[in-house]
């Protein structure tokens, strides 16, 4: 620590940023990716498998679906804690089943055929996480409760780094609009200052945004004090719904829903998408009928459902109706509701979206930066800082910084080239997808740490290249597609997926270009400082570092 103030704050910037620089690095890389999670699971799904299976079905009859849902239910989980069931429509012609034995059980769910209910058998669309595995690896890295507390001390660390940057720029309006290339240190410093600068506003939003979409798991004591960790009833008195339920454990069986989807579709004016049922089988049952959203009216509001109505499952009262764009519960719960809004980007349309894209990118850019920056100024000036050790911690963080950045990227894009490599067939396929995923990213630290730093960034920066530009040739080579196609039959989703995957590769050449000459002007520069005055040799030294 250091005397005054704001090298106090310099030194907390450079240490607390440093050692959750690639946990935040992987936080918003994956969480921008994130931002197409739609677009990115209709690309990974096989577009042209899933439009040859729905040619030639008939519309979809959802009245029928529910029927034969409810049947496959009352027949395989008559005893189960819940049951749901997503309704087929024109993109989707099958219907979804799921249910839970118990409140602590997992999911179990069935994809059915919604003429005649019986199981769809096998699928050409294929098996995937989809886009959601960078959801999930955003906000958890896909280790439940403990990853989002690793997540959220991380954005916590997050926030004091923002704060004790602003301290130690004391210019912070020139460093937008400043950037020397060409001068080693100095031009990191720069990038890392600008893009800094650039996106502050959206760094706060959006880890502040972040932490409060999960402070029921973060500040639990209300509910637990209150509601005594009945979180159920919690969030129903703070979304003005009725409270759940209990189970009388009086045997009734579940009215035929098709009524209730009738009933809510006209109490509502929309068709319904999702049915659920909460104690079926019980006295105590009540379902829930979902509508289907309009699109051009999700985009134009920051909050607010989509319509939904409940009914006692057993008589059909109806038992609370909320109708689409309605704003329920006190003005926290609405600042909640309008925090998570932008937080996932509910609202807004691809134009919002693609704003949230450059943003997050950028962030993500400005902690790669940082962790760099650390490196290139202790290859030009050693701190000692680990005393005999220094050394050692020194390569751990080279290897780190490019596992950390470049190899996430090539673990990123080798997540695509897994979901076309690997058969349709395979059972769990997609928990296969996830964890090749990790281990192709582990396999970038192996490598990071066996192979020279600069090295390793080329190699690495130079594979993931190679992958983004080529992901349209292996797409046409498994599934007969490619973004031509896909433009021509005005499919946008599948098209701008590998469009943008072209557009990072070609950034990846120019970024392995730099470095690789910038490891090659290493070696003459020190030739060249041998013979110089020591303000001249620190000047080669800055060449050097970068």
């Amino acid at each position: 620590m250091k005397n005054t103030f704001r090298q106090s704050m310099s030194w907390l910037h450079t240490w607390g940023s440093l050692w959750f620089a690639w946990i935040l690095f992987a936080v918003f890389f994956t969480g921008t990716l994130g931002v197409f999670d739609d677009a990115i699971s209709h690309w990974m799904r096989d577009p042209l498998a899933v439009t040859a299976a729905s040619e030639g079905a008939p519309p979809p009859d959802r009245l029928q679906a529910a029927r034969v849902g409810q049947a496959f239910l009352e027949k395989n989980a008559p005893r189960a804690e819940f049951w749901s069931m997503g309704l087929p429509d024109e993109e989707n012609t099958k219907l979804r089943v799921f249910w839970r034995d118990n409140p602590q059980a997992e999911f179990q769910d069935r994809e059915l055929d919604p003429v005649t209910g019986e199981d769809a058998g096998p699928s050409k669309e294929r098996k995937t996480e989809g886009g959601h595995h960078f959801v999930h690896m955003h906000f958890e890295f896909h280790a439940g409760d403990a990853g989002i507390w690793l997540v959220g001390v991380a954005a916590m660390v997050m926030l004091v780094a923002l704060v004790s940057g602003i301290v130690v720029h004391k210019k912070i309006f020139v460093d937008f609009f400043t950037f020397r290339p060409g001068k080693g240190q100095r031009s990191w410093l720069d990038s890392h200052n600008a893009l800094s600068v650039l996106t502050l506003p959206f760094q706060f939003m959006i880890v502040y945004t972040g932490v409060v979409a999960f402070a029921s798991i973060y500040m639990p004591a209300a509910a637990m004090v209150r509601y005594h960790g009945d979180l159920d009833h919690f969030f129903a008195d703070i979304q003005e719904r009725p409270a759940p339920r209990q189970m009388q454990n009086v045997a009734a069986p579940v009215m035929p829903l098709p009524g209730l989807v009738t009933a809510a579709e006209n109490r509502i004016g929309r068709e319904a998408r999702f049915i659920s049922v909460s104690h079926p089988g019980d006295a105590s049952a009540s379902a829930r009928i979902f509508m289907r959203g309009d699109e051009a009216e999700m985009a134009s509001r920051l909050r607010g459902s989509n319509g939904s109505v409940q009914f006692d499952a057993v008589s059909g009262e109806i038992l609370d109706t909320e109708m689409p764009g309605e704003i329920r519960g006190a003005g926290a719960f609405s600042t909640f509701q309008s925090m998570r809004a932008l937080h996932f980007v509910t609202f807004g349309g691809y134009t919002i979206k693609w704003l949230y894209f450059i943003c997050g990118m950028a962030g993500a850019a400005m902690l790669a930066t940082g962790a760099i920056l650390f490196m290139v100024k202790r290859r030009k000036k050693p701190a000692g800082e680990f005393g005999a050790s220094t050394a050692r911690v020194y390569r751990v963080i080279d290897a780190l910084n490019v596992s950390g950045i470049a190899g996430l990227m090539l673990a990123s894009v080798g997540y695509f080239w897994i979901n076309r490599l690997v058969p349709v067939a395979l059972p769990e396929r997609e928990v296969w997808e996830v964890g090749l995923f990790f281990a192709l990213w582990f396999l970038t630290l192996v490598h990071a740490s066996l192979r020279p730093v600069m090295r390793g960034w080329v190699e690495q920066l130079g594979a993931t290249a190679f992958l983004c530009l080529a992901l349209p040739l292996i797409n046409m080579l498994t599934t007969g597609d490619n973004f031509v196609a896909a433009l021509a039959r005005g499919d946008g989703e599948a098209a701008g997926v590998e469009l943008t995957a072209m557009a990072c590769g070609l950034l990846c050449i120019a970024a392995a270009r730099f470095v690789r000459r910038k490891s090659q002007q290493a070696p003459q520069a020190a030739r060249a400082r041998a013979g110089k005055p020591d303000a001249a040799a620190d000047a080669d030294v800055e060449a050097e570092a970068a």
